[in-house]
């Protein structure tokens, strides 16, 4: 009986969660510290038409291992050879006061129609800091990468799936009084939708809205979602001629709250996109706001518009996670008021500002903001000296756009958070460059 004391092999199959790779016996880059030993046990065994031969060869573990696919193996011998192996996985202005409330008004007066861009879903990406599946290249922008494997909130995933002119007009009632009324892709021609207290439940879906929506008589919970809201409103001419008469953003001259945008408690905001509002939304208590847009701080810019503006203002118990923020007037500043205070809003003006969590926005500068956050903890307010005033604050993982002052607002990314109250929490907030941003007070 022959037996072979050497079997050259050119190559060593392994097969590495279900690919075929190749990791070659000698190397040509290594020397000898890289080459596999392999040795026979036993020598060899007759199985009837021919011989077996069983081979272990040892690969050394080197400091990164390049796998490289292949369809093939090549061989300079045949052989049946057992190989063990284990490849590693791979994957790697001033700062304005706040307001003083009055009732919401209620109107029908229709405004014009916006005419938006119709949505498209973006695709995730895994990848946490590329943009692939994003309508935008640029990370850290509403429909760019929010560095975290998907896209913030834009006009091409936010908003209804179709254009308004392929919906037809909302004809029911302005005042919703009956519960759980959908109003589904349509016109809605309400300067203001008034979710009576026998209007809970309302959705409001894959519509257009030329308006706000307020709360009458209580507190009835109602949601919006997919839509687009334009709050704006027709005004004269400036006074002075520096401006047309047209649609500018909706809010009070006396900078008094108002009807314009989304305004109450219990509501729900998801995936719309809201502009022409001096707030796009108010919550009072417990509201969620999620993977949605607002933007188009569109300010009647008269000397007599004391309007202040913000994105979001909050009070108690909101979620505000994934959204892009934008309170974008970028003046002129034709009087000590107008304009906007930030991107978010907190003050206690009507009751203590608490138990709110902040969670993955982005907030887009504006060198024409005061700041681009308030964290709650404003003095000088009716509920300041609350002992829960500026509590269970929670920012966490937001990007703070730098802008072309680096610095976000006028002043800074955030004021009146205080780190040392009951639950605060500040984590994982940084730049649009990826460095922290520091919270401050």
């Amino acid at each position: 009986m022959s037996k072979r004391t050497l079997i050259p092999l050119a190559a060593v199959a392994l097969i590495c969660g279900g690919t075929v790779a190749v990791a070659h016996a000698a190397s040509s880059q290594g020397g000898g510290s890289d080459r596999a030993i392999c040795t026979a046990r036993p020598d060899v065994t007759d199985v009837g038409t021919g011989q077996q031969i069983t081979i272990v060869c040892t690969v050394p573990k080197p400091a990164a291992v390049t796998v490289t696919s292949s369809n093939q193996v090549t061989a300079t011998a045949t052989v049946t050879a057992t190989t063990t192996a284990t490849a590693p996985a791979s994957g790697s202005a001033t700062p304005s006061q706040a307001p003083t409330a009055v009732p919401p008004s209620q109107s029908t007066t229709p405004t014009s129609n916006p005419t938006p861009t119709a949505p498209t879903t973006p695709t995730a990406t895994t990848s946490p800091t590329g943009t692939a599946g994003c309508a935008s290249s640029t990370p850290n922008v509403p429909d760019g990468s929010d560095g975290r494997g998907g896209c913030f909130p834009g006009p091409s995933n936010t908003g209804p799936n179709a254009p308004a002119s392929s919906m037809a007009t909302y004809t029911g009632p302005c005042t919703i009084t009956t519960a759980n009324v959908v109003i589904d892709s349509k016109i809605v021609n309400c300067r203001t939708v008034v979710v009576a207290n026998g209007g809970a439940g309302l959705v409001l879906k894959n519509s257009y809205l030329n308006g706000g929506i307020v709360q009458a008589g209580g507190a009835a919970a109602f949601t919006v979602q997919d839509s687009f809201i334009d709050s704006g409103v027709m005004y004269p001419a400036c006074s002075n001629g520096s401006c047309p008469a047209g649609k500018y953003a909706c809010g009070d001259t006396s900078n008094r709250t108002t009807d314009c945008g989304v305004t109450g408690s219990n509501f729900t905001i998801l995936r719309t996109e809201i502009i022409n509002s001096n707030r796009a939304a108010y919550c009072e208590s417990s509201c969620t706001i999620l993977d949605s847009y607002f933007h188009g701080t569109n300010l009647w810019p008269d000397a007599s518009n004391l309007a202040h503006a913000s994105s979001v203002r909050e009070e108690q118990n909101l979620t505000l996670r994934h959204n892009s923020l934008h309170c974008s007037y970028p003046g002129p500043f034709v009087n000590g008021d107008i304009g906007c205070s930030a991107d978010l809003t907190g003050y206690a003006d009507f009751a203590p500002i608490k138990n709110n969590t902040v969670n993955g926005n982005l907030f887009v500068a504006n060198a024409g903001n005061a700041f681009c956050s308030y964290g709650g903890s404003t003095d000088g307010k009716p509920f300041s000296s609350d002992p829960t005033n500026g509590t269970n604050q929670k920012f966490t993982n937001n990007v703070f756009q730098r802008g072309v002052n680096k610095k976000c607002g006028s002043y800074g990314a955030v004021t009146n958070f205080d780190t040392g109250r009951v639950g605060n929490v500040w984590s994982g907030n940084v730049w649009d460059d990826g460095t922290p941003v520091q919270p401050a007070n």
